[in-house]
């Protein structure tokens, strides 16, 4: 049975938050557009799923920034609320059986160790500013920075050895969730100046942590696919791109899609699996291959209330190389439910991932009790996300790059390739590698399109 086909001028690949900001820049300037996600869902790596008890958990990206202008003015049209994450109270560091309490930005650690990651931070601000956010690989040090792994700049950056050390390893591998030997220098001095600093993306009070939506980061996605109505396709799953001189030609399992133009706005991996026609260029290919998605787990833990609250706990807390290296409270605004968001990364989730599922979460169980007390062993909802191991997404929060990559291929991000024109946080300088990045992407992707059609 032949395929159903469509026409349309654009055809958007992807309805994350940078396909669908991308086809309702097309919508608005009076475009017919074609939206092709391959989940039964939209949003992309933002994924907010309603509980059985009533609340919404946010499975994967769930925190803006004050400086990510571009989702808050979407969550503005689409009427829809943020709230400020839940920050009073004691923080945790754990250092072995130790628990360390703490208020504010400096954990009770050494005044020298606390000194030392200062230190290393500002000398990374400073460098990162040399970079320029668009087009890192134009730096004048960029091709000695791109020869360098951020492991190898952890291991030089000063920092004492001790539970200093490890908090700094482990934030700094947070921010790529992956073993930081396969992660380019340049590339965090990229993510460094696309947020401003570093510590811009390690804090939640002035930080990236520092608001939440009302609803899910989700439920702006889902407005935005509301209004698009049935241009958009669910379970569609791209398998060819075809271009010819009169135009493209998109093709899924059950419906063809001609048009004009191609988005194609999927995290780079998934990129690598689509046929086209003609074939992607070696440096191309070489360049999806490379960037790599993070092997995050993001574990939401659900209870009646916030108990931790009540008995002066922030929920933050930090344990690194632990079933649950660093949590938040992810509570909505009511606090009711209580929700705490679990997070490992790179290795330390690929190690907690190999135990069984009741294992896994008694080890999880078992270090919220050691830091919030007994009631945190009794959860009503338990709910696990390997990012990594989604097929639709590959990894998360976003792909990593690399030593050489950004130098040799890095301008292919953005630059499009006949009528396909790229989007994705991926592909974003400033907010890179947020949800705010990927609004940026999508409008910046359809701009261009425009400009092509009604110059």
């Amino acid at each position: 049975m032949a395929n159903k086909r469509i026409e349309a001028e654009v055809c958007v690949v992807g309805a994350g938050y940078a396909g669908l900001s991308a086809a309702r820049q097309f919508q608005a300037a009076g475009l017919s557009v074609v939206v092709l996600e391959a989940r039964d869902r939209v949003g992309g790596r933002i994924w907010s799923q309603e509980l059985p008890g009533g609340g919404v958990i946010d499975r994967g990206g769930a925190w803006l920034a004050p400086s990510h202008d571009a989702i808050f003015r979407l969550a503005n049209e689409m009427g829809i609320s943020t709230y400020k994450t839940w920050v009073k109270g004691a923080h945790l560091l754990v250092d072995g059986e130790r628990n360390r309490n703490y208020t504010g930005l400096i954990p009770k650690i050494s005044p020298a160790a606390v000194i030392s990651i200062a230190l290393a931070q500002a000398r990374v601000d400073r460098l990162a500013r040399r970079v320029p956010v668009d087009a890192p690989w134009t730096a004048r040090r960029a091709a000695k920075w791109d020869s360098r792994t951020v492991a190898d700049w952890v291991e030089r950056s000063g920092v004492r050895r001790g539970i200093g050390f490890d908090l700094f390893e482990m934030a700094v591998r947070g921010l790529f969730a992956t073993d930081l030997h396969d992660v380019s220098l340049l590339h965090l001095l990229q993510l460094v100046h696309g947020h401003r600093s570093i510590s811009k993306l390690f804090s939640i009070k002035g930080g990236a942590q520092e608001n939440m939506v009302e609803g899910g980061a989700g439920s702006i996605a889902q407005r935005v696919a509301d209004k698009l109505g049935d241009a958009v396709h669910l379970a569609a799953p791209v398998r060819g791109i075809r271009q010819s001189f009169a135009g493209a030609q998109v093709e899924t399992e059950r419906l063809d899609v001609s048009c004009r133009h191609v988005v194609v706005a999927t995290p780079p991996a998934l990129t690598a699996d689509i046929d086209f026609t003609p074939s992607l260029p070696e440096d191309r290919a070489s360049l999806y291959k490379s960037a790599i998605g993070g092997v995050e787990t993001k574990t939401l833990v659900v209870y009646d209330s916030a108990f931790w609250r009540d008995q002066g706990f922030s929920g933050q807390s930090a344990e690194p190389g632990s079933a649950a290296e660093v949590t938040l409270d992810a509570s909505p605004s009511s606090g009711t439910p209580g929700v705490i968001a679990s997070f490992t990364f790179g290795p330390v989730a690929e190690r907690v991932d190999k135990m069984a599922p009741a294992e896994r979460r008694q080890a999880v169980l078992s270090a919220l009790s050691k830091r919030f007390g007994p009631k945190a062993a009794a959860p009503v909802e338990f709910v696990e996300t390997a990012w990594w191991t989604e097929e639709w997404s590959k990894g998360c929060s976003m792909a990593h790059l690399p030593p050489g990559v950004l130098t040799r291929h890095g301008r292919l991000l953005r630059e499009p390739m006949g009528r396909v024109h790229w989007a994705g946080t991926e592909t974003a300088g400033t907010s890179h590698g947020a949800v705010d990045g990927a609004v940026r992407s999508g409008e910046r992707a359809a701009a261009e399109i425009i400009e092509k059609i009604r110059p």
